[in-house]
């Protein structure tokens, strides 16, 4: 009996004391998930001004930025969190602070967006977002905005390095005296394995069962079932990955005509892992750079600096195409009212030995590629100064008339590039 007595005691000290052991890891936890995200991506960074941990729960503030990488405008919503403690998993539920944005309070009057974070001692995370349903008028203009609840789901294993989410939006329509525009079931699944840095392998999917828009007195334009794929593989103990994505359209309906189905295939092959992800970087600063260019930097300072990231982009574009790259679009199959538009291309780099990379020629010095590619006489002459251009280029021979059909056919090789039967040589630009 005393040896009941003395597991019951222990299953019950467990109990009271996990909870204290579980909210500390889980403020652990939650600091190196915002480091990690804050790190790997430039555009959203979290910060937390005040986290509070008590026995059971915990509260926390701070402020998400998210940056238009466009513009370079930085957009700063607060946000509150409740944390509970459980014997093995702790809860987080993340809101927006209403008072901080008057279109939150505008959008979402009973109910705020909602993301509950669970996280498991054995390190799963588990996350899941609700965005209340929205019923929109504006009593001025007449416009409205009607979207249904949408819901979303993630779940983080294998310390952050394999993800699986899911997004279910059943609709949303947008209203006003000059355009009505909606879509219908959206749908958004992708399960993915980390490569290295931001690169990930795995499979993604995106449907939307029905796109439409009118404008004015203008015929309504609808898509019918919208479908994008993807598949990334690595290859090469992971010092490569190869991709392809499909882009899907059963219909396009102009009034009472309709066109499809539609299809668009994109190739990535042999990609150099390492040469993309500082490509990628380079890029970034670029980017950045120029959306917020250091105000401490004299002018002459400034080009200089630019000069050099230039210089480090031409050299990352280089190591990617040394690694063997091949890239291009085997599919292009669309239709229209006036014939179908068909046809192929891709460019081939060969690979590089790193010893030998260093003297590499430029990058189109080695380049290959192919180019097929038809499309109606009659839709590429519907605009009369198109029509003009056309000609011109007919009568270069870049492009040749085949009944009712345009062609063009080239190949790339050796700084050559052939045009239906006609040889041009190609400047070097890389």
């Amino acid at each position: 009996m005393k040896k009941w007595i003395l597991a019951g005691a222990l299953v019950l000290v467990v109990i009271v004391a996990a909870p204290y052991g579980v909210g500390v890891l889980t403020q652990q936890q939650w600091g190196e998930a915002v480091s990690r995200m804050n790190h790997d991506q430039p555009l959203v960074h979290v910060a937390t001004d005040r986290y509070d941990r008590h026995f059971f729960g915990a509260e926390l503030s701070g402020e998400m930025t998210v940056m238009d990488p466009e513009t370079g405008e930085a957009h700063r919503i607060p946000y509150t969190g409740d944390v509970s403690h459980g014997v093995l998993s702790s809860s987080v539920e993340l809101k927006p602070v209403p008072d901080s944005e008057p279109m939150l309070k505008t959008l979402f009057p009973k109910a705020l967006p909602k993301l509950t974070l669970t996280t498991w001692l054995w390190g799963t995370l588990e996350a899941d977002l609700n965005v209340p349903a929205i019923d929109l008028t504006d009593d001025d203009t007449g416009e409205t905005l009607n979207s249904a609840e949408a819901y979303g789901w993630a779940k983080v294993t294998d310390a952050g390095d394999h993800v699986e989410l899911n997004l279910n939006w059943p609709g949303m329509v947008v209203r006003s005296d000059a355009i009505r525009a909606s879509f219908d079931n959206l749908q958004l699944s992708q399960e993915g394995d980390r490569v290295a840095g931001s690169l990930w392998s795995g499979d993604a999917a995106l449907t939307v069962e029905k796109l439409a828009y009118v404008e004015g007195d203008q015929v309504d334009v609808s898509l019918e079932n919208l479908q994008l794929t993807g598949n990334t593989q690595p290859e090469k103990d992971d010092t490569r990955v190869s991709s392809h994505s499909a882009l899907t359209l059963d219909a396009v309906n102009v009034g009472d005509e309709s066109y499809g189905p539609h299809r668009v295939e994109f190739n990535l092959d042999n990609l150099d892992v390492d040469a993309w992800l500082n490509f990628q970087s380079v890029a970034t600063e670029i980017q950045m750079m120029q959306a917020q260019p250091d105000p401490t930097l004299s002018q002459q300072a400034l080009f200089q600096k630019q000069m050099m990231l230039m210089q480090r982009f031409s050299n990352a574009a280089k190591a990617v195409a040394a690694g063997g790259l091949t890239v291009g679009m085997p599919t292009i199959d669309l239709k229209s009212a006036d014939g179908d538009i068909q046809g192929h291309w891709s460019l081939t780099h060969p690979e590089v030995p790193k010893a030998k990379q260093a003297d590499m020629p430029l990058i189109v010095q080695q380049l290959t590629g192919e180019l097929e590619l038809s499309a109606p006489v009659a839709l590429l002459e519907e605009d009369p100064d198109v029509s003009r251009n056309l000609q011109g280029l007919v009568q270069q021979g870049i492009l040749k008339r085949d009944g009712d059909v345009y062609r063009i056919k080239a190949k790339l090789d050796n700084m050559m590039l052939d045009i239906n039967g006609q040889s041009y040589p190609l400047p070097p630009l890389i």
